[in-house]
């Protein structure tokens, strides 16, 4: 994992399976940001459990509920199912891109 400024968005880049044993490391990754617009690139991805999607869950609503704006960019075809399957896709901003999501 990890993290790059880009225009004002902190993208905080994600490769491998997003478990219960990564999860902790990206979350310790997201507390150290000191930016409230933080955009997560899951292109690298393949798998991702639901501690992967509580946490993606919790940073959408602490950083929306906080007035800054969390992003995911990039989902893989069986994450973006995740997503879908939890009905998630509808509250959740998922973006196809990285540059799609920091514009």
């Amino acid at each position: 994992m990890r993290s790059e400024v880009r225009g004002g968005w902190t993208v905080v880049a994600v490769s491998g399976e997003l478990d219960a044993d990564t999860v902790p490391v990206l979350s310790d990754l997201l507390e150290e940001t000191p930016n409230r617009q933080v955009v997560v690139d899951l292109s690298g991805v393949p798998f991702m459990d639901t501690t992967g999607l509580s946490l993606m869950l919790d940073w959408h609503r602490r950083l929306d509920g906080a007035g800054g704006q969390f992003r995911m960019a990039s989902l893989q075809t069986s994450v973006y199912k995740l997503f879908r399957l939890t009905e998630l896709v509808e509250v959740m901003h998922i973006h196809e891109s990285v540059e799609d999501a920091t514009s």
